[in-house]
């Protein structure tokens, strides 16, 4: 009697993990709206999975591994297609001498892993269990356990990534304000400043201001400084003597 069951109500992953224990051997068949799959199972491993989504067929896999070219496939192929569909292709390539036994089994164990990681993220669809059905015999042997485990590790992967994809963006820092001319020549003279006060020896007590400027200093911030410099301005006695721009007599001289 044939086991029958809905994805629903027990996920993929757990119906191998009761046909492994038991050691039970069979087909399992999953029907959905979109595909259908089967996985052959002999004493509790999985010798072989495939369904009707999967892109990568056994001469594609066999292409990518560099192993066949393109003619050699579809000679494979034409040789298949006069069988009726009768011998698989990794046989016939085997006979024709374009790939080994090794090179099959690899191409096999690949392409029935890939099928079961697809396989066992299904959530809808019916499938069954027919022990009354022979397994197709393979080169490959696949313990269930070690299947599983993959199966974990990329579903984590997949929920990281995802959590990666849907994490909310880090604010954006504010631009600099933007430094307009005056504001540059602010910072200029600002820098200037502190430049040569650096060269200036500290004031003493007897260099304080006196009590007519710090008047002044309330009445004009600026008002000491124009004091200051009325005391040290040189007048224009000062800079030239009067009496040298007289005229002088000789020859050639003029002023």
């Amino acid at each position: 009697m044939a086991l029958v069951g809905s994805l629903h109500d027990l996920s993929l992953p757990e119906l191998l993990a009761i046909v492994a224990n038991g050691e039970k051997s069979g087909v399992i068949t999953i029907r959905s709206d979109a595909a259908t799959a089967q996985i052959h199972v002999d004493e509790g491993r999985i010798v072989m999975a495939s369904d009707t989504l999967r892109d990568e067929r056994f001469g594609e896999v066999m292409l990518k591994l560099g192993k066949i070219s393109q003619e050699t496939l579809a000679q494979a192929l034409a040789t298949q297609k006069t069988s009726r569909g009768a011998r698989r292709l990794g046989s016939i390539l085997v006979q024709m001498g374009a790939i080994t036994v090794q090179d099959q089994d690899a191409a096999l164990l690949y392409q029935t892993c890939e099928a079961l990681y697809d396989l066992c993220t299904w959530r809808v669809g019916y499938f069954q269990f027919d022990a009354q059905e022979t397994p197709e015999r393979s080169g490959i042997s696949i313990q269930v356990d070690t299947l599983l485990e993959e199966v974990d590790r990329r579903a984590m992967a997949g929920e990281r990534a995802r959590a990666e994809s849907i994490r909310p963006e880090p604010p954006v820092l504010r631009g600099r304000r933007e430094i307009t001319p005056d504001k540059m020549e602010l910072l200029r003279l600002t820098k200037s400043f502190k430049l040569r006060t650096d060269e200036f020896t500290p004031l003493g007590d007897e260099d304080a201001l006196a009590p007519v400027d710090r008047a002044l200093l309330d009445q004009d911030p600026l008002a000491p400084v124009d004091q200051a410099l009325r005391e040290v301005e040189p007048t224009v006695d000062q800079i030239l003597d009067v009496g040298e721009l007289e005229p002088k007599s000789g020859e050639g001289e003029s002023l």
